[in-house]
């Protein structure tokens, strides 16, 4: 009898078979509990590494032995004339037939049947997209501390920016923004639901462990149709090799979503490991937005330029500290900007391709020194390096309205939001911009997803209050503004009172928002509103000697648009620099 009969006789074949597709069913199994019960990820490649092992001791084994009514012997002691191989042999294809069908109706089943429901309130969330997100889109959740010492905390929240911003470096893939993704920290929410309102297909998750120079990373990426993982990976590395070890995340990253690179991969900025620690204990702090955590997150910065001058990040970070110290009130307006100029400056002299340098060096620009070509050159720089960036996208957005480009500046947000759909400022500047080009319907679907995000916002309660004023019913929008209260709420009160015929109450509404310290800009469009051009006009002459930065969104203002027959209007917009001449020169 020739070999491969006699395997045929033996069942040799039906056992490898059988072995094969119940090794496929186990790790199904294996791979669902490591999602569901939280296991470690080293925990399917264990179980896939004891299954081979497995496979050649059970197939010699079938050789060696057979079952019979007595139990298990070896086959040289079991006569041919009573060998029970035959209805053995029927048994096995019994069994493989059944453990097949089992094994393609899951497969059907995880193709057809949901994997999960949207609740309601996350559908006004979603960007709506009939086709879903895309397959190389990904969100990178806040990585959980599990260091002993809590206060680590910052370690853990750094690293996940620092990975999501390496991974955003990638045109060729769609990264949810930080202010998004952070918003589920510690919050709970399924891995499908989070998928689904931050319309990404893949979500990176894990963990950091950090003891003194040593920590342990792991990190998963999970599929959020079905919550497989595609991959996972631990290391127990010193801190020095945290660079590394992000280039690793993000490496396989790409492969497991099959990213086909048009150019070469990103890399992690190296820097020294304390210079590291300084920097992500600085964010964290800048994160707190207090005058003296402001101040506390620049030394800590200081401290760590002082380490690695050449630490493009940590001037970043210095210069979006500057930035906002001004934008807070805790630092006069031309001290700041100009720190923060020379921060960002020093941050791309050392990168020349550095995208948030590039973006913070163009609002500068823009808003700070009202130099609109140099902002739209490192504007147009940034979004060809990084063609999702967010806040590349709200600041280009933001210059298209400067210059009345509407048209420009609509798409501009929607982009922003599509990538971080829980961000307030660009929610509230998209609401508002819809409210000016007369879509009050899509400004009321704006809102309501700022309300879904933080209720209580003022944003949330000065859009409400605007969309009551353009829907025309100046009596209720006249109790929202009043509620405001403020110079916003004051500016809202003086239309309401004018369209409800009571501009004798004006003046006082215009005391009060005096008193409460509005802006040139605002007066003037009172005036423009009631039809005193003449103090409008008088009102954005003291906006300009100010350097008042509402003053270059003033073509974005439709309440404005009785002064545009004005010949004085057209001469305004010349001297700040955002005339359409002015953007016909520029290429905007």
């Amino acid at each position: 009898m020739s070999l491969f009969s006699e395997l045929r006789r033996r069942n040799v074949f039906r056992v490898a078979l059988l072995y094969l597709v119940l090794s496929w069913m186990i790790l199904q199994v294996a791979d669902v509990g490591v999602s569901l019960l939280g296991l470690p990820g080293w925990t399917g490649r264990f179980a896939f590494l004891l299954l081979v092992i497995g496979f050649p001791l059970v197939v010699v084994f079938s050789w060696a032995y057979e079952i019979t009514p007595e139990g298990i012997r070896r086959e040289k002691d079991v006569a041919h004339d009573t060998s029970m191989t035959a209805d053995t042999a029927r048994k096995m294809n019994i069994a493989i037939v059944v453990l097949l069908l089992f094994a393609l109706g899951g497969m059907v089943a995880d193709r057809l049947i949901p994997e999960d429901t949207v609740s309601a309130s996350s559908v006004a969330m979603e960007v709506p997209d009939p086709a879903g997100p895309s397959d190389q889109s990904i969100a990178v959740l806040p990585f959980v501390n599990m260091s002993a010492d809590k206060d680590n905390e910052y370690f853990s929240d750094g690293l996940s920016e620092e990975l999501l911003n390496l991974l955003a470096r990638i045109p060729e893939l769609q990264v949810a923004a930080r202010t998004s993704t952070f918003s589920f920290k510690g919050s709970g929410a399924s891995i499908p639901e989070i998928a689904g309102k931050l319309h990404v297909a893949h979500v990176l998750e894990g963990s950091v462990r950090k003891s003194g120079e040593n920590i342990r990373i792991t990190a998963q990426l999970i599929k959020a149709s079905n919550g497989y993982h595609l991959w996972s990976k631990s290391w127990d590395r010193k801190l020095t090799d945290v660079f590394a070890i992000q280039d690793e995340i993000a490496a396989a990253v790409v492969g497991a979503l099959k990213v086909t690179l048009l150019g070469e991969a990103p890399h992690a900025r190296v820097t020294d490991a304390h210079a590291y620690e300084l920097y992500l204990q600085s964010k964290a702090l800048a994160n707190l937005s207090t005058r003296d955590s402001f101040e506390e997150a620049a030394l800590l910065l200081n401290d760590a330029l002082a380490i690695d001058p050449d630490y493009a990040e940590a001037w970043n970070e210095l210069g979006t500290v500057q930035v906002n110290q001004v934008g807070q009130g805790f630092v006069p307006r031309k001290i700041g900007f100009e720190r923060a100029r020379t921060s960002k400056e020093r941050a791309l002299l050392v990168e020349p391709n550095n995208v948030r340098a590039l973006s913070g060096l163009g609002w500068i620009a823009m808003y700070a020194e009202w130099d609109f070509f140099t902002a739209a050159q490192l504007l147009r720089q940034a979004r060809e390096l990084e063609p999702g960036n967010t806040k590349v996208l709200n600041t280009a957005g933001a210059l298209a309205g400067t210059f009345g480009q509407h048209h420009q500046k609509i798409p501009l947000y929607e982009a922003a939001i599509e990538r971080d759909p829980f961000a307030m400022t660009v929610l509230s500047n998209l609401a508002i911009a819809y409210l000016n080009a007369g879509r009050l319907s899509d400004a009321s679907e704006r809102i309501d997803d700022m309300r879904a995000v933080e209720p209580n916002s003022f944003l949330v309660a000065n859009a409400e209050a605007w969309l009551t004023w353009f829907s025309g019913d100046s009596e209720a929008a006249l109790e929202r503004f009043t509620d405001l209260g403020g110079s916003t709420g004051n500016w809202g009160r003086s239309f309401a009172l004018h369209d409800l015929g009571r501009d004798d109450e004006i003046g006082e509404a215009i005391q009060l928002l005096r008193d409460a310290g509005g802006r040139p800009s605002q007066f003037a469009a009172v005036y423009a509103y009631i039809g005193d051009h003449d103090r409008a006009f008088a009102e954005f002459e003291r906006a300009y000697q100010m350097r008042d930065d509402w003053l270059i969104e003033i073509r974005g203002f439709k309440f404005l648009e009785s002064l545009y027959p004005d010949p004085r209007w057209e001469a305004l917009l010349r001297k700040i620099g955002i005339s359409d001449a002015d953007a016909e020169q520029i290429g905007i």
